[in-house]
Order: C-alpha cells, then structure tokens, then sequence
C-alpha cells in the first residue's frame, strides 16, 4: 500500500526531480533523506493514534492542513517565479553552490514531506485504518524500520534516474515549461486544501 503512494507524483517527487534534473545530485540525496525522515515521523504519529487526536480535535487538523497547504503554495510560488522569469544557467549554478548545503537540502525534504497534504491524509486515515490494533513490539519496530528504507530507497532511485544526462539534455529544453507545470501543480494543491473542509 505504501509503494503504491511512493508511486504517485505529489510534492516530493517534483521537488526532488528538479533538483536532479538540475544537477544537484548531494541536495538530492539530503532531499531524499529529509523525506525518508519526514515519512519516519508520520508513520511513528500514526502508530502512536494521531488520526484518533485529529479526529477529536478539529481545529488541530485543520492547523495541520493549511500548514502543509501554505508551504506548497509557497514552494509553487518559486517554481512559477522561475518559469516567468528564467536566470541565465551559469547564473543559477553559481546561485546553487553558494546558498546550497546539507542541512538546507535536508530541510527541504523534511519540510515537503511532514506538510504534504497526501501523505498526511495517508498517514492519518488509510494507514491508522489498516494497522493491527494491538500488534507485539517487534511489529512496530518492524514498521517503522522497513517505511523509513523503502522512503529513502526510492527517493535516492528517483534522484538517481533524473539525473542522468540524456534526462538532463531534454529537460534542458523544457525546463521553463517543467517549472511552470510543477509550479501550478503545487499552487493549485495548496490553494485547493486550503479551501477545502
């Protein structure tokens, strides 16, 4: 069931294909573990009963909604910016290696995965639903333990496929187009969970 969400394009998949396609391959890989994190910490608030804390206070899950809704409005916000206004590319590398580090780009990850709206909504409802009610120690363990691997496996394998330099020559090409799609995309998600009850 969780393959089939990692499956799914949503905010980190485009966060963390831009960044490859941009030749960012370290920030990728700290995208990618800020995500394998981020995915950790819902999956322990799920097993630790977040959805029957939602569930009974309204106002906390509605805080948790238009948090994630205005970091996704806010990150489409830049990626539209960029699309309208493109800088030239030695410009944005130059950019990239001196305001780029470790912990911003683990940040990042971190970020867009704890406030994504699909995951939370995942986390919070079709995961606590299927979770045994009262499972041995080991199986949380277990838990835990195997979606926090199979996060960053498939993150760092998605960062690995867009960053090949073929991928790279084509997005190139359309990279402004790319922006602006991603850009809307997320934007429009955010506005959408903002108004949404």
């Amino acid at each position: 069931m969780y393959l089939a969400v990692l499956a799914s394009p949503g905010p980190n998949f485009f966060i963390l294909s831009q960044m490859a396609l941009n030749q960012r391959h370290r920030d990728a890989r700290y995208v990618a573990f800020g995500i394998g994190t981020g995915s950790v910490f819902w999956v322990i608030l799920s097993i630790a009963g977040l959805a029957t804390l939602l569930s009974q206070h309204p106002w906390l899950s509605s805080a948790v909604r238009l948090l994630g809704a205005t970091y996704l409005v806010w990150y489409g916000g830049r990626l539209l910016w960029s699309a309208l206004h493109p800088v030239p590319r030695s410009t944005v590398i130059d950019q990239l290696q001196l305001d780029g580090s470790r912990l911003a780009a683990f940040r990042t990850g971190l970020l867009t995965c704890v406030t994504n709206p699909k995951g939370a909504a995942f986390w919070t409802s079709a995961f606590a639903a299927i979770f045994p009610a009262h499972p041995p120690l080991w199986f949380y363990l277990v838990t835990v333990v195997l979606i926090g691997v199979l996060s960053f496996a498939w993150h760092v394998g998605l960062g690995m496929v867009f960053g090949t330099s073929r991928l790279r020559g084509l997005y190139l090409r359309v990279e402004r187009w790319i922006n602006g799609f991603a850009g809307a995309a997320l934007v429009t998600l955010g506005v959408q969970r903002i108004f949404s009850r």
